[in-house]
């Protein structure tokens, strides 16, 4: 049974590399990490605004931060751009909106050429602050819990088989609605949303418990034979992943049926 471990006397760093090199003993071979000059640069521009880099981010610098093996650019279309080098350049401009974020308490981890940036929040001073994205919304529930999201990812790609279903805004409003879900909001609320999750899951017949590292938007199920992500945080979007085909067509059938 792979298990993300959790809540060991292990830091998050070393527990998520850990956990990672049960599923993929290549991975950290590729990480390289920041070097000691990188890192003081963006501590004193942290500090230059008030704040301090949070230590789960520093520790993850300092374990791969130059190169982190592909772990974080597998947000949107797999572009992300996470590496201090990228990240530093960001904030070489004086008027930069990398440097207007940090003003108001938003620290650039993760950036994208569309814009579609990921920020730690520090204005609060934690140490493994919550992520926002770039309208300063909630994207993940915290640096650490973002982490092993991403690393569930690598899991879920080792599996032969497939199965996913999406929805847009208008789409998700019409399905809570058809399922006597409340919809206070377009689209539904988080709550309302991951209510919907929940009993998806459900009807999908996969009961397993729920893993530690999903947050209000996003929910993971999974064993040694099957995958399941379903993030919240446009409208729904269902990936599920297994290695038996009759699985999948099982699957395949109830998705159709919920989704029609």
């Amino acid at each position: 049974m792979i298990e993300f471990y959790q809540g060991t006397p292990e830091s998050v760093i070393e527990r998520l590399c850990r956990t990672i090199s049960n599923f993929d003993q290549s991975w950290f071979e590729k990480c390289v990490p920041a070097s000691d000059e990188q890192i003081r640069q963006l501590k004193n521009i942290c500090g230059q605004y008030g704040y301090s880099a949070p230590k789960v981010y520093l520790d993850y610098l300092m374990a791969m931060g130059e190169n982190d093996g592909g772990l974080l650019e597998r947000e949107w279309d797999g572009y992300m751009e996470p590496g201090v080098h990228c990240i530093l350049e960001q904030f070489a401009e004086e008027d930069s909106d990398a440097r207007e974020h940090l003003r108001q308490g938003l620290l650039l981890f993760s950036y994208h050429w569309t814009d579609s940036h990921c920020y730690l929040n520090v204005s609060k001073a934690e140490d493994n602050p919550v992520i926002i994205d770039r309208e300063k919304r909630y994207f993940a529930g915290s640096f650490e819990k973002y982490l092993f999201q991403k690393a569930f990812n690598i899991y879920q790609e080792k599996f032969e088989y497939q199965s996913s279903v999406g929805t847009s805004i208008n789409s998700c409003d019409a399905i809570l609605k058809q399922y006597s879900f409340p919809c206070s909001t377009r689209g539904g609320t988080a709550e309302e949303k991951m209510a919907f999750a929940r009993w998806l899951v459900t009807s999908l017949g996969l009961r397993e418990e729920e893993a530690w590292f999903g947050d209000a938007l996003h929910f993971f199920s999974y064993n040694a034979h099957y995958a399941l992500q379903i993030n919240l945080h446009h409208s729904l979007l269902l990936v599920f992943s297994c290695d038996d085909r009759m699985q999948k067509k099982k699957i395949d059938s109830t998705l159709r049926r919920l989704f029609q």
